[in-house]
């Protein structure tokens, strides 16, 4: 069974489970979207400023396009964005979802897109990937997707769960590892544990800022010049 299949099965795996989870965790689930935004925006800022109908976009791995709603607020234009799925089904949701935006079914190693985006992101997929040659491959073909000024924005768990031995975390030196080429890394701190998030709810923001050790995930922008 090569990489793609496998990642299909794990994904498959944790499909139930995340259905439930999900309906008991609103607020955490919430939070840590409100959270994590906030940061792609100022992020985004910073390198692009106000200009954003111009901006070219494409999501690595998009799910059912949780993400897409943050660039099209933040004011990308939906004639710009591309979403790549590996998943039929939830290409399927994507095709409901966001008829107007471009939509790629299948592995992302495929795209034959150069230079071409102002942004190319990520969220949550690599730590599904355990293969590191494919994962080295996958973000060799991101940093080929970027324009020479582009932006790769990565969000996903730093630890691994200790629950689920199909998500393996990266950590800093492994997402330098996968970039070596690129020009300047930064790193955010971001999401409070997801065990501890989903039970306090509502005191998701007074833990997250008092506890910030709390914090399991990584958003990463990484700079290609």
């Amino acid at each position: 069974m090569g990489e793609l299949d496998k990642i299909k099965e794990r994904y498959e795996t944790r499909k139930n489970l995340t259905e439930v989870v999900s309906g008991k965790a609103f607020y955490y689930t919430w939070y840590m979207q409100v959270e994590r935004e906030l940061v792609y925006q100022e992020i985004l800022q910073k390198k692009f400023g106000n200009d954003r109908s111009g901006l070219k976009v494409i999501e690595i791995g998009a799910g059912t396009g949780t993400n897409l709603y943050f660039f099209s607020k933040y004011g990308c234009a939906l004639k710009n964005i591309w979403a790549n799925e590996l998943l039929e089904d939830r290409f399927s949701i994507l095709k409901e979802k966001f008829p107007n935006i471009n939509l790629e079914l299948g592995d992302a190693l495929k795209l034959d897109y150069q230079n071409k985006f102002d942004i190319v992101f990520q969220s949550t997929v690599f730590t599904s990937i355990l293969d590191m040659g494919f994962k080295k491959k996958l973000a060799n073909k991101m940093m080929e997707m970027a324009k020479k000024d582009g932006l790769i924005l990565w969000y996903d768990f730093k630890y691994d769960n200790p629950s689920n031995k199909d998500v393996k975390g990266v950590g800093k030196n492994e997402i330098r590892e996968l970039f070596g080429n690129a020009k300047d890394i930064r790193f955010h701190n971001v999401t409070l544990a997801p065990p501890i998030g989903r039970r306090i709810n509502k005191f998701y923001n007074f833990v997250n800022t008092v506890f910030p050790f709390l914090r399991t995930h990584l958003i990463a922008e990484i700079k290609k010049q």
